[in-house]
């Protein structure tokens, strides 16, 4: 049975090596990820069609609070509070 002596030297080398051999896969990785990112546009006719879907959502509640129709959802806003108050966020004062 033969053994072979190693050096501390020769041991950093094989830890270094085993190290950049690991960091080398994660970057590759992300270079894969930004190449499959995909871009959209939305046409200038849909994003008029958007637009007045938008106006007339906003004339229709302006018109429920002037003829005091529109009510509020109690529990849509305390959801939403609950969500804001876990976050941590300070309000700007």
């Amino acid at each position: 049975m033969k053994i072979n002596q190693v050096t501390p030297v020769s041991r950093i080398g094989a830890a270094y090596q085993a190290y950049q051999k690991n960091n080398e896969q994660p970057k590759k990785a992300e270079g894969e990820k930004k190449a499959a990112f995909e871009q959209v546009e939305i046409s200038t006719e849909a994003q008029l069609k958007l637009q007045a879907e938008k106006d007339a959502k906003i004339e229709q509640l302006k018109s429920q609070i002037a003829n005091g129709t529109y009510r509020v959802d109690s529990e849509k806003v305390a959801e939403k509070l609950l969500a804001y108050w876990k976050s941590g966020e300070k309000i700007n004062e």
